[in-house]
């Protein structure tokens, strides 16, 4: 147990193991998140009446980063019950979280997010994804890409223009699309390693005017809560935390002489990891209502990929260029995954340059950061 932990973040994780402890060695992530739920894990810092415990986001967090540590997806629950259950909290009708948040507490329901579209990078305002009018609801068209867990989720916070606005930021709309409508078709990208992306076409999609989740036209201001836990860490630091543990085991392998000449290399990604660590908490801990601060959220997501990078850089360098006894060893494999996968953690969910942006534009203002 980390010392860092308060009493409730303690308690937590040890909830957290004994109940993946108390399941079959070959439990799916539905089965585990289903086991979790049942033990009102899933989301601890939601409101009692929706199946949490009324508990803070650094909570939440400890659960979150044992969940990835674990081995389970992180970013099922991530999406589902920050990117998408967190903005129905926050700012869906009653009857919107008395319908899809017990769901999502239970482990029932897997949600994912259908934002970005093709040729638009980090750019969430190039949507062209549109609805139109039809009767009491509308009629989504149009393509996203770079969508994950899609394949496991029964429905998606999907951002469509709903009018050509004065600006880029108006005529957005959030939407919660069901992804087994026969207007959906879910195909995978073609990718080296890693987690799957998905590319989601929607075709004459019909919604209700219940699955608009905010106001009509104005879901930019949405956009922020959406997608600022995805930037705020965790998802990226769980790997980077899993990669230096493979590279750990690798180098506790090593002749002696040659573990003392790596220490002091691997002594600096450790402290990189570390690093990124304090800055997810310090997020989580800043965050008011349920609301993150992006640019506080920004630190975070570009600690945790770049120190991810640096591990599996150095690994690739130092200890994957030279043959192990056991090249099938799963730390080695889980390695040169990793080395594959690693620069795309500093473009998903927004691009380190993204980030830089918001940090710089605070500084430019002379805010201080929290």
């Amino acid at each position: 147990m980390r010392r860092d932990f308060d009493p409730v973040q303690a308690a937590l994780v040890t909830e957290v193991d004994e109940v993946l402890d108390g399941l079959r060695p070959d439990a799916g992530v539905r089965e585990s998140f289903e086991a979790l739920g049942a033990a009102r894990l899933l989301a601890v810092h939601y409101p009692e009446e929706y199946g949490g415990r009324g508990l803070s986001l650094a909570a939440h967090s400890a659960v979150s980063e044992r969940i990835g540590l674990r081995g389970l997806p992180d970013v099922a629950h991530l999406i589902t019950v920050q990117g998408v259950g967190c903005p129905l909290l926050t700012f869906g009708t009653e009857e919107q979280r008395r319908r899809w948040l017990p769901p999502i507490t239970s482990g029932r329901l897997l949600a994912s997010l259908l934002l970005s579209e093709r040729g638009a990078g980090s750019d969430l305002t190039r949507v062209t994804t549109g609805a139109v009018p039809d009767g009491g609801g509308w009629r989504i068209t149009g393509e996203k890409t770079w969508s994950l867990l899609t394949e496991l989720s029964q429905i998606a916070l999907c951002s469509v223009r709903t009018r050509q606005g004065d600006s880029r930021y108006d005529g957005i709309s959030l939407f919660l699309v069901d992804l087994h409508d026969p207007g959906v078709r879910i195909e995978p990208v073609a990718r080296a390693s890693g987690e799957p992306y998905y590319t989601v076409t929607l075709r004459d999609v019909r919604v209700d005017r219940d699955a608009l989740v905010g106001e009509l036209h104005k879901g930019w201001a949405l956009l922020p809560t959406v997608i600022g836990f995805e930037r705020g860490g965790f998802d990226y630091l769980t790997r980077a935390q899993s990669w230096l543990a493979a590279a750990r085991t690798e180098l506790t392998a090593r002749p002696e002489a040659e573990r003392r000449l790596l220490a002091a290399d691997f002594a600096r990604r450790q402290f990189l990891v570390e690093n990124a660590r304090a800055l997810a908490y310090h997020a989580a801990g800043t965050a008011e209502d349920l609301e993150t601060d992006e640019t506080v959220t920004a630190y975070a997501k570009l600690a945790s990929g770049l120190a991810a990078q640096a591990v599996t850089r150095w690994a690739a360098e130092e200890l994957l260029s030279v043959p192990g006894p056991d090249e099938a060893a799963p730390h080695r494999t889980l390695l040169r995954a990793a080395v594959a996968e690693a620069p795309e953690l500093t473009i998903s969910g927004g691009a380190q340059e993204l980030q830089l942006d918001l940090i710089a534009g605070e500084f430019m203002i002379g805010r201080t950061v929290r």
